[in-house]
């Protein structure tokens, strides 16, 4: 819901303060049907390929989490939460609650 409003450029914020050294190289942004994976949720999630720290690693990003991240510093779900929060409001927050 959320995610799919994120221009690339949020994106490429995102990744760039996940990562432990504060500089990430984004290799591809893309959107992918994740219909494979629940029936029910046909949605258009970010997808970023990226290198850290010499390695490259495929994220996905969805609503509240990230998933995929192996180098990205710890707390990344909360500081990627903390940035969606500041760009949708408190909508995000109170569907949040409502979800989890």
């Amino acid at each position: 819901m959320f995610v799919e409003k994120l221009t690339e450029e949020q994106i490429r914020e995102i990744m760039n303060v996940i990562s432990d050294d504060g500089s990430v190289t984004i290799i591809s942004v893309r959107t992918y049907d994740s219909s494979f994976e629940d029936s029910l949720n046909i949605s258009n999630v970010p997808e970023v390929k990226a290198e850290f720290q010499e390695d490259v690693e495929t994220y996905r990003l969805f609503d509240y989490n990230i998933r995929g991240f192996h180098n990205a510093g710890a707390g990344s779900d909360y500081i990627y939460r903390k940035m969606m929060l500041d760009w949708f409001g408190p909508e995000y927050a109170i569907k949040y609650l409502m979800e989890n």
